[in-house]
């Protein structure tokens, strides 16, 4: 059934910005998208304006495995939305021109009906460069087609969906930014790249800047990793899509597989990706550092991990009254006046130092 009133965008919106400190990111919120917009499933992806190239970042639904590798150039909604304003959702039902051509496509045929999927909108959230940020939805034929109101109440997301990506994307650099993983790096002869969970470089070790210096079989530009093979690039993305949603916690995507490129002139370079999980401050040591009672120390660690103070609150088998009088009391020992305050203030403090060295 089509929805004809107003969403719930209160419940939508908090399962958003609960998404800028989870550890699985913004996945609730594309689940709560799908189950309150009655579609099948949605996919939050970065796709290269120019390569087509595509890095999945949160899915729900439909493996984005043969997409990536196959059809991603094909998908005649991306083109549409490619060419028009970002910021606003277009579907495909309603606005990618001769939809009478569509079933006839090969992408309609070999991917679109195989997925069971009938109908989707979608919309260009952020651009960066050639990299866009694209969130998109999809329906069954079980389901009626997006409707105009449907596009409308979608468009009202996008400046919240704009600066909670962003709020999220400071966040992850603020935990890159102090993970002390990364010059470790630089000891190791093999090869090594970091990756942060929208796909971009964020750090590479002495033995890879050597490679990639060369320019000549791989290289980064904007942040991203490419290679001279095109094949190679999709297989790569592919795979560097299953290690974020490992990072996740959805540990059954984690990439299993060696993507090779052939040099000119030398031995294959191999790639192989793996995901990491950041570590967080230990309760022992926030309660030192800090001054803090072992109840604060623990809700200091709790919102550290992306917990709510309703979360916390329950697992503890406190009343929320007394885990916001403990918040209170954190803040004030702490300097602090707010919780992503709080967050960045222990995850650039000796806590979190001791934390990676696992002291």
């Amino acid at each position: 059934m089509s929805i004809s009133v107003p969403v719930d965008t209160q419940s939508l919106l908090g399962s958003l910005y609960d998404g800028v400190m989870l550890p699985n990111g913004f996945q609730e919120f594309i689940e709560s998208l799908c189950s309150v917009f009655e579609s099948k499933s949605a996919t939050l992806v970065t796709r290269n304006s120019s390569t087509q190239d595509v890095k999945g970042l949160w899915i729900f639904g439909p493996s984005l495995d043969s997409y990536v590798q196959e059809y991603a150039s094909e998908d005649m909604l991306s083109q549409h939305i490619m060419t028009e304003p970002i910021s606003l959702f277009y579907a495909s039902n309603l606005d990618v021109p001769y939809p009478e051509d569509f079933p006839s496509t090969r992408f309609y045929q070999e991917w679109l009906v195989p997925q069971g999927i009938a109908y989707a909108t979608g919309a260009t959230v952020l651009r960066e460069g050639d990299w866009l940020t694209q969130l998109f939805l999809q329906r069954s034929p079980s389901h009626l087609p997006f409707t105009r109101s449907d596009v409308d109440q979608l468009n009202n997301l996008v400046p919240h969906l704009q600066r909670a990506i962003q709020m999220r994307q400071r966040f992850t650099e603020l935990q890159l930014g102090q993970n002390f993983l990364a010059s470790s790096l630089d000891v190791l002869a093999m090869p090594t790249l970091l990756f942060d969970e929208h796909g971009r470089v964020v750090h590479v070790n002495r033995s890879g800047e050597t490679i990639l210096k060369e320019r000549r079989d791989c290289w980064v530009t904007d942040g991203h990793l490419f290679t001279r093979d095109a094949v190679v690039n999709r297989h790569m993305n592919r795979e560097l899509t299953n290690a974020i949603r490992a990072s996740h916690g959805d540990i059954a995507s984690a990439p299993n597989e060696v993507v090779v490129l052939q040099r000119s002139g030398g031995m294959p370079l191999s790639f192989m990706l793996t995901p990491l999980k950041v570590s967080t401050p230990t309760t022992e040591v926030v309660k030192r550092l800090f001054g803090l009672s072992r109840a604060e120390a623990e809700l200091a660690v709790a919102l550290c991990c992306g917990k709510t103070l309703e979360d916390a609150a329950q697992e503890r088998g406190t009343s929320t009254h007394t885990t916001r009088t403990q918040l209170k009391h954190i803040f004030q020992k702490t300097g602090t006046k707010r919780q992503t305050d709080l967050v960045a203030m222990l995850l650039s403090s000796p806590a979190y130092f001791l934390a990676q060295t696992g002291q």
